[in-house]
């Protein structure tokens, strides 16, 4: 579990305790207010989520979501949220793993809050390149026009105000900045982020 000191925005151990935010954070103006982050990515972290998503580990979903409901619980109920939405991934992706692994983490989360999962908000309709693969710049590139909302939801007679993106791993925040400033654009006023691992800060 990440203990203090962290930073204030996404949630990342940082190594002194006088500094508010990370330098990436520092550096950045971010599209969300706020992140809750459980674990630091370090090697033991990166196996147990790699074996999640690749390896067919559906079953870590309720443990994972369990412990972040354990940590967080108290503090994301008074957000009164109205729903989590999962980070969605490319129809493919999803055909090669038969699941996607921010949807589980979603739904087991949203059993231990009674928050609601809506799944089919956003869409990705570009298949992207794998973030770790990439620098800085090129994950913001690569993630370009990669998310749209659903037809569905264009059109939303009772508006989301508050949500919660859900997903596995924060590095740079480039992929949960391109999900809000989608969100914000439909009339979505704020947007947290909740995440398993967050990359080591400095």
């Amino acid at each position: 579990m990440i203990k203090e000191p962290k930073c204030k925005c996404c949630g990342k151990a940082i190594l002194q305790r006088e500094m508010e935010y990370c330098c990436d954070c520092t550096k950045k103006q971010h599209q969300f207010i706020r992140g809750f982050s459980l674990w630091s990515y370090n090697e033991e972290m990166k196996r147990s989520i790699a074996n999640f998503k690749y390896n067919h580990r559906k079953e870590y979903g309720e443990f994972y979501g369990k412990e972040f409901a354990k940590r967080f619980g108290v503090q994301i109920r008074e957000l009164e949220l109205d729903a989590l939405v999962p980070v969605p991934v490319h129809w493919t992706r999803y055909i090669q793993r038969g699941y996607n692994q921010a949807q589980v983490l979603a739904e087991q989360i949203s059993k231990e809050l009674n928050i609601p999962v809506v799944e089919d908000l956003l869409i990705r309709k570009k298949r992207t390149i794998a973030q770790k693969q990439l620098n800085s710049r090129q994950r913001i590139e690569n993630l370009e026009k990669a998310f749209t909302v659903s037809k569905k939801w264009e059109k939303q007679e009772k508006k989301l105000k508050k949500i919660l993106i859900i997903d596995d791993i924060y590095t740079t925040g480039s992929t949960i900045d391109a999900c809000a400033k989608i969100l914000k654009k439909m009339g979505i006023m704020e947007v947290y982020f909740g995440v398993l691992c967050v990359g080591v800060g400095f």
